[in-house]
């Protein structure tokens, strides 16, 4: 058997999610992200960041360059799965853990580059509180990007943040 190592934890998360983007089987994938979503204790997040973010066709064309033509149908899953967590975390937002889980679904967003998406998942959203969160700077980078393309929100709350 074949052993891998690699000199960072990030390297290899980022790994893991090409050879799930790259496998043949799509249905697979969807699994798979429901799966490492579900986990309570966001192991899998920056795994789960790299592979939304594999899915937008500006980050990806350097790679098929030496990969090949990534499959339409594992991105087409991929940005479903975003748009559903996206659009379930939305309207959950009253605790401050539905609030967490917006803001890292809101990552996924970003990682996608897809305004498209972001329109389609939060155009909608008039109200939008995050407030008592602690914000990190990418945080508020991630946020900025998210909103950014939604025009129909007309309360943001970010008090105490």
């Amino acid at each position: 058997s074949v052993v891998y190592t690699f000199p960072h934890l990030t390297i290899q998360e980022f790994v893991a999610a090409l050879a799930q983007f790259l496998t043949p089987d799509s249905h697979d994938i969807t699994t798979l992200l429901i799966e490492a979503h579900g986990m309570t204790d966001a192991r899998f997040e920056v795994f789960l960041r790299f592979v939304a973010g594999l899915s937008s066709p500006w980050s990806a064309w350097i790679l098929e360059e030496f990969l090949g033509q990534f499959p339409h149908q594992t991105i087409c899953r991929v940005i479903d799965w975003v748009k559903e967590e996206v659009k379930r975390r939305a309207g959950n937002t009253t605790s401050e853990t539905g609030q967490r889980s917006l803001l890292n679904t809101m990552h996924y967003l970003f990682e996608s580059q897809n305004p498209a998406l972001v329109q389609q998942t939060l155009g909608s959203v008039e109200t939008l509180s995050l407030s008592g969160l602690g914000l990190t700077p990418i945080d508020c980078a991630v946020l900025s990007h998210v909103i950014r393309p939604c025009d129909r929100i007309k309360r943001l709350d970010l008090s105490d943040c």
